[in-house]
């Protein structure tokens, strides 16, 4: 893939998770803290694709969505931004399965800290793909 592919790929993503960041945003001004937590866990996933992608030319597409937050963090080397983003990526990952797949739904503060998490990542993927 050469490197304008790449960028394409990457804005595409970006799209993405900018559209699942609103959503949660959304979501939490209605008090729907489940539909906020979720869409805050992809637009964290689909930040980090934006990031790798624009970085690296690729990003992978593993089931082992724990994998992805050391992979983000090798793109982002020697940044001071990449462990706060690891960091942020590892906690949304962590709520997935409870958020998705669990009984018990998020609280509003829990959905609130996973937001802010998001809006983290997507920012940064903003940057890069900008090219700041």
């Amino acid at each position: 893939m050469t490197a304008a592919e790449a960028l394409n790929y990457a804005r595409r993503y970006f799209a993405k998770a900018s559209e699942y960041l609103e959503t949660a945003e959304d979501s939490l001004d209605l008090e729907r803290p489940t539909a906020a937590a979720g869409n805050a866990i992809h637009a964290g996933i689909c930040a980090k694709d934006t990031v790798v992608t624009a970085l690296t030319g690729t990003t992978s597409k593993s089931r082992d969505h724990a994998k992805a937050a050391a992979e983000l963090r090798k793109s982002l080397a020697g940044r001071s931004d990449a462990a706060a983003a690891e960091k942020a990526l590892r906690e949304l990952i962590a709520m997935k399965g409870d958020v998705e797949y669990g009984t018990k739904a998020p609280t509003l503060p829990q959905a609130t800290t996973l937001v802010r998490r998001a809006r983290t990542l997507v920012e940064l993927a903003g940057e890069i793909v900008r090219g700041r």
